[in-house]
C-alpha cells in the first residue's frame, strides 16, 4: 500500500484548524450584527454600517451616485444591495478574525508541547489576541468614523452621541470576539485527553455534540438576526422614500396632508425616532451667549405659521418631487437674536440627529421667513419629516432643510471657507448644487393624469377640457400662467385658481377646446412674482437642479 506524504499528513490538521476557526467565526459575526440590530431597534444606536455609508456617501462625486443608482434600479433597490454587502462584508471580517484566532491557537500549542493546557472550552491564551484584536478595531473604526459619530437617532447631544457610537462597537465587537473564543471551542476542543476512563468513541460522539450545539447556537442567533432584521426592515425608509406628490388630487387637496401625501426624500435606512424630552438644540460657535434649549423653550417663543412650498434638487421638469404645507414655528432670527451673534459671523452650519449637516449664509438665516418649526399643518412634525424640530428655509432646494434639528453652528469667514473646501452640506460635498441652490420657477400639468410624457386618455375634437397644474417661484411667487397648444409657438394665459403666498405653490385652470384632430404638444410656463419668465432652456437635474418646460402630448380624436 502506498504511504502518505508528511505533507499530506499535515494538511488535515491545517484544514480542520482553517474550517473550524472560519466556522467560529462566520457564526461569530452573526451573533455580532445580531447585537448591533438589537442594539439599534431598542435603543436606536447606529450601527457601522448606516455610520459608513454617512462617512462614503458624501466622498462619491454625483456622476457616480446616479450611475449606481441607475444601475441598481432606484435609491431603495441601492440602498438594500448597499446593506446586504456591508452585512456580508462584515460577516467575512468576522469569518477572517476566526481564522487568524484558530492558527494563533495552533501556533501556541506547537510553541506549548509538553506543557498542560486547560480542557476548558475557553482557551485563556486567546485572550492574548482576543482584547488587543477588540481594542484596536474599535479604535481604527471610531477614528475612521470619528466625523459620523454625532449620529443618534433619539437626539442625544453631540458628545454623548460620540460616546454611544464608540461604546456600541466597542460591544459588538467584544461579542464577535469572544463568541469567536466560545464557539472554536465548541468546533475545535476535544475532551481532555488525560481523562483514562474515555475510549476513542466516546471522546468522538463528546466532539460530536459539541460541535452540534455550536451549529444549533449559530442556527438561533441567525434566525433571531433575521426576525430583528425584519422589523427594522419595517421600519425603514424603504417603502416611502422617493415618493411623489402630483396628478389630480393636487388640486383637491391644500396644504398637504403631514404623513402620507408630502414628497418623500432621505439618505437614511431607517430614519430617527427622536424623544423629545431629552432632545435638545444646541446653538454654539461666534456667538456671545452660547444656549442650549429643550423643546418646551421653544414651544413657549412667539410663533408664527407660514405656508411653504418645498422643492427637492432632484426634482425633473414635470415631476413630483414637490408639496406643500402650513409651517408653525420660530422665526430663526428670533432665536438667534438670544446667542448674539458676532459681528463677523458669515455662516451657519446645522447638523441633525441623523448625521446630516448643511450650511448657508447668515443673511439667509436672518430673514424673517425662515423658520425652526415644530408643527405641519396644524399637528406636531410626522416623525419622517423631522420630528421635534426641522429647518424651514423658504427659497431654497430641500437639502437646505435639514430634518430632526440638533445643533446650529455660526462661523466667521475663517470657519466658513474650511467648510467650503469640505463642501459645505452633505449632498454639497457629492457635487449638487454647484451653481446655486436657489430654487428656480417651475410649472407642470397636473390634470387630467399625466403618464410619462402624453395625457393618459385622449381628447376630442370640439369637447371643452379642462387643464390644470401648480406653478411655483421659489420664494418669489408666481404673477401669470400661461400655456401653449401649439409647441410654445403662441401663449394663452391660464387663470390662476388658488393664488400662492410669495413662498408657496399657485395652482392655475385653463379650458381648451380642442379644433383639430391628432397629436399635439401641450407647453405651460410661468412667470415669477418678480416679472421674470421662467427658464425655457431643458437641464438635467443632476447636479443643479432642473430647468425648462414641462411638454405634455395630447391625442386628439374626432367623436
Amino acid at each position: 500500500m502506498p504511504n502518505s506524504s508528511p505533507r499530506s499528513a499535515d494538511r488535515g490538521p491545517w484544514l480542520k484548524t482553517l474550517i473550524w476557526g472560519l466556522t467560529a467565526g462566520i457564526l461569530a459575526g452573526v451573533a455580532m450584527l445580531f447585537t448591533m440590530a438589537l442594539l439599534r431597534l431598542v435603543l436606536g444606536w447606529p450601527t457601522p454600517t448606516e455610520l459608513i455609508f454617512d462617512r462614503l456617501f458624501p466622498l462619491l462625486t454625483v456622476e457616480f451616485f446616479i450611475g449606481s443608482l441607475v444601475r441598481a434600479g432606484g435609491y431603495t433597490p441601492l440602498k438594500l444591495q448597499g446593506v446586504f454587502g456591508a452585512l456580508v462584508g462584515q460577516v467575512i471580517v468576522a469569518g477572517l478574525g476566526g481564522v487568524i484566532y484558530a492558527f494563533y491557537l495552533r501556533r501556541r500549542d506547537r510553541r506549548d508541547v509538553g506543557q498542560t493546557t486547560s480542557p476548558s472550552l475557553i482557551d485563556r491564551r486567546g485572550w492574548t489576541l482576543i482584547i488587543p484584536g477588540v481594542l484596536a478595531a474599535t479604535m481604527l473604526f471610531v477614528a475612521l468614523l470619528w466625523p459620523t459619530l454625532s449620529t443618534n437617532y433619539r437626539g442625544l447631544p453631540s458628545a454623548t452621541a460620540h460616546v454611544v457610537a464608540s461604546l456600541e462597537m466597542l460591544i459588538s465587537f467584544s461579542v464577535c470576539g469572544f463568541a469567536i473564543m466560545f464557539l472554536y471551542g465548541l468546533l475545535s476542543r476535544t475532551p481532555h485527553a488525560g481523562v483514562a476512563d474515555r475510549n476513542a468513541t466516546t471522546m468522538a460522539i463528546s466532539v460530536g455534540r459539541r460541535r452540534f450545539v455550536a451549529l444549533g447556537i449559530g442556527a438561533a442567533v441567525a434566525l433571531a438576526l433575521g426576525s430583528t432584521l425584519r422589523r427594522l426592515f419595517r421600519m425603514g425608509t424603504f417603502s416611502y422614500d422617493g415618493r411623489q406628490y402630483g396628478g389630480p388630487k393636487v388640486q383637491k387637496i391644500t396644504p398637504i396632508r403631514p404623513d402620507d401625501e408630502f414628497y418623500q426624500v432621505s439618505k437614511n435606512l431607517i430614519d430617527p425616532d427622536v424623544a423629545r424630552d431629552s432632545w435638545r438644540l444646541d446653538i454654539v460657535g461666534r456667538v456671545e451667549n452660547p444656549r442650549v434649549y429643550s423643546f418646551a423653550d421653544i414651544a413657549a417663543m412667539p410663533a408664527v405659521e407660514q405656508e411653504t412650498t418645498l422643492l427637492c434638487i432632484s426634482y425633473g421638469v414635470g415631476s413630483g418631487l414637490c408639496s406643500n404645507a402650513i409651517w408653525k414655528g420660530v422665526p430663526l432670527p428670533t432665536l438667534l437674536a438670544q446667542v448674539k451673534p458676532k459681528p463677523n459671523v458669515t455662516t451657519v452650519l446645522f447638523r441633525a440627529a441623523d448625521g446630516y449637516y448643511e450650511t448657508f449664509r447668515f443673511a439667509k438665516a436672518m430673514e424673517p421667513t425662515t423658520l425652526v418649526a415644530y408643527e405641519m399643518n396644524g399637528e406636531p412634525l410626522p416623525r419622517r419629516h423631522g420630528f421635534p424640530l426641522r429647518l424651514i428655509v423658504p427659497g431654497l432646494y430641500g437639502e437646505k432643510n435639514p430634518k430632526w434639528l440638533t445643533r446650529i453652528e455660526l462661523l466667521d469667514e475663517a470657519d466658513g471657507r474650511l467648510h467650503r473646501r469640505h463642501g459645505c452640506g452633505f449632498y454639497k460635498e457629492q457635487g449638487w448644487g454647484r451653481q446655486g441652490d436657489a430654487i428656480p420657477t417651475h410649472s407642470r400639468f397636473d390634470a387630467p393624469q399625466v403618464r410619462g410624457d402624453h395625457f393618459e386618455a385622449p381628447f376630442q375634437v370640439g369637447k371643452p377640457i379642462e387643464l390644470r397644474g401648480m406653478a411655483f417661484g421659489g420664494d418669489r411667487g408666481i404673477s401669470k400662467v400661461e400655456v401653449s397648444s401649439d409647441d410654445g409657438e403662441t401663449w394663452d394665459e391660464a387663470e390662476i385658481t388658488k393664488p400662492g403666498t410669495k413662498l408657496s405653490w399657485s395652482l392655475w385652470s385653463y379650458q381648451w377646446t380642442p379644433e383639430d384632430e391628432g397629436e399635439t404638444a401641450m407647453v405651460v410656463r410661468a412667470t415669477d412674482g418678480e416679472g421674470k419668465l421662467q427658464i425655457s432652456e431643458y437641464r438635467d437635474q443632476v447636479p443643479d437642479g432642473a430647468t425648462g418646460l414641462h411638454r405634455v402630448r395630447a391625442i386628439v380624436e374626432r367623436t
